[in-house]
């Protein structure tokens, strides 16, 4: 198996078990089918347009918000994609990979080429907290806790409802804006290599291009209506809560600065997910196997359950735990402070 970090960054990498790197290599669990992927991609843009071809025949309100819930499915297939372009690992060609990564992280309003060195250094750093620290920031944290704002203190549950509301887009904008950053050479702290950076000054006017170039075109033919109904809604509905909704899990609970392996949990959840985020879910096994292909990782995951505990029966269940958690660290405190 290749190492968990691209080739081109130096960032350190964890250790895997000799027993699970004999495991996929005897699987051939990296290899790569070029036309399983085109057809999964295929399928995925004429999806997109059967739900977009549906709302405009309803036309009425109604109509749009029934397509407007498959198009947020969609949009999570879309954010799947994206993330295995990022890894390289829908074809042998690294252009190909990068081409989809992204078209597809345009669509879901991510600047693909800063989201890959955000992705690779969190890979390479997961939970660690010196410096260099995983850019993720223990967000997992700081949502499910009392937040100040201002002279406001909001409550942890309050917190998290906030979290996840708003973390999609806050990401979004932030990527964009260290992209513009690394271009006038000064990028973030997770931009690490030189070859890194060359990357995102190659690649980083695309995604920009592509928003521009969606938006000049509705405008210059009289479909603004069309893009803002089928693709800008989509896109925030997505970002405003299923993203950070189905991200929580995957690394919630785990200690500061410890393996890797002991730092990543996954979810055992049902078919239609699995199938709309190509087996997102087992988050172990695609982090000791990060270039592994998507139809690989559910076998993956089960050589991997006994490696760590952060393993959840369902993404409903995992967020009523974190809720009761939430409430009873606030009644704890409550109780205490008279004592202080």
């Amino acid at each position: 198996m290749a190492p968990t970090v691209a080739a081109d960054s130096t960032l350190p990498r964890f250790a895997v078990s000799s027993a699970a790197r004999a495991w996929a290599k005897e699987h051939q669990i990296a290899q790569r089918r070029p036309g399983k992927a085109a057809l999964m991609l295929v399928a995925t843009a004429a999806w997109y347009a059967a739900l977009v071809a549906l709302g405009e025949a309803i036309d009425a309100w109604w109509g749009w918000a029934i397509a407007w819930v498959g198009l947020v499915a969609v949009m999570m297939r879309i954010d799947a994609i994206h993330h295995e372009g990022v890894h390289r690992s829908l074809f042998e060609n690294r252009a190909g990979n990068d081409v989809v990564a992204t078209v597809t992280g345009a669509l879901e309003g991510f600047h693909a080429p800063i989201y890959r060195c955000f992705h690779l250094a969190h890979h390479a750093l997961t939970r660690k907290s010196s410096d260099p620290s995983d850019p993720e920031d223990f967000y997992d944290e700081m949502i499910t806790s009392p937040m100040q704002v201002g002279p406001i203190t909001l409550p942890a549950r309050m917190s998290y409802v906030a979290g996840n509301l708003l973390g999609g887009i806050t990401f979004a904008v932030q990527l964009a804006i260290d992209a513009v950053a690394t271009m006038f050479g000064r990028p973030p702290g997770y931009v690490r290599t030189a070859s890194l950076d060359r990357y995102v000054r190659r690649w980083g006017l695309l995604p920009f291009a592509l928003w521009g170039a969606a938006i000049a075109g509705a405008v210059a033919t009289g479909h603004v209506g069309e893009l803002l109904r089928w693709w800008v809604v989509p896109m925030l509905l997505f970002l405003a809560g299923p993203y950070t909704f189905f991200a929580l899990s995957e690394h919630y609970g785990a200690a500061h600065d410890g393996q890797m392996v002991e730092s990543t949990g996954s979810v055992e959840t049902n078919a239609v997910y699995r199938w709309i985020t190509l087996d997102g879910n087992y988050h172990l096994a695609h982090h000791v196997f990060p270039n592994a292909s998507w139809w690989w990782l559910r076998a993956a995951d089960r050589q991997l359950q006994s490696d760590t505990t952060l393993h959840h029966d369902g993404y409903l269940a995992f967020h009523r735990q974190v809720w009761a958690d939430m409430g009873s660290t606030t009644r704890s405190k409550t109780t205490a402070a008279p004592n202080r």
